[in-house]
């Protein structure tokens, strides 16, 4: 009898580590072999559980953008969850951000479409049906997105490091101000 622990195990394994390289260096940048080597398996285990390196990927974009269990009736509840995130966020960790994933992955020839169609139906679609408006959530996006930036790739002088009491003052500044622009 075959052990379901071991292939549930040898699974999330692959998906880790497909995750953690796909999402830092860029899906076109990995190779199987080296998803494989990271999660300590044998490579033919990425066909036998994802079809391939293609399928891999896309499991791990359902690890991405987390709205769901989320209430927003309106742009402050929408406000109040993002800040939310942004300061309770884990940064301690080793595994690449949305945003990594984002700027490694939306522009790649094979996966970039996947990339853009996951985040419009996971997370623009879910922000413009509370908005009501496309270019208001695209701004939002915009300024999430950049808030990430700014704190991640470019750690600007003058914005607060987020165990400072006033980092949450400028991340709900930067979103409110998304929230109420008006063409």
């Amino acid at each position: 009898m075959r052990d379901l622990s071991t292939s549930y195990t040898t699974r999330e394994a692959l998906l880790t580590h497909g995750l953690r390289l796909f999402w830092s260096r860029g899906f076109t940048n990995v190779s199987v072999r080296e998803v494989a080597r990271a999660a300590g398996v044998d490579v033919a285990l990425i066909s036998r559980y994802y079809g391939s390196k293609l399928g891999l990927f896309e499991a791990t974009l359902h690890e991405a953008y987390g709205l769901d269990g989320v209430v927003m009736p309106d742009g402050a509840a929408l406000v109040d969850a993002i800040v939310q995130v942004f300061v309770t966020l884990d940064r301690g960790s080793d595994m690449p951000s949305v945003t990594r994933l984002i700027q490694m992955n939306a522009d790649d020839e094979q996966v970039g479409h996947l990339v853009r169609k996951v985040y419009d139906e996971l997370w623009q679609s879910k922000i413009e049906g509370v908005l009501g408006d496309p270019s208001r959530a695209a701004l939002m996006s915009s300024a999430i997105l950049g808030l990430c930036v700014a704190e991640n790739s470019l750690k600007l002088d003058g914005f607060a490091a987020p165990h400072l009491p006033h980092y949450e003052q400028q991340v709900r500044f930067l979103l409110t101000a998304a929230l109420n622009f008006e063409a």
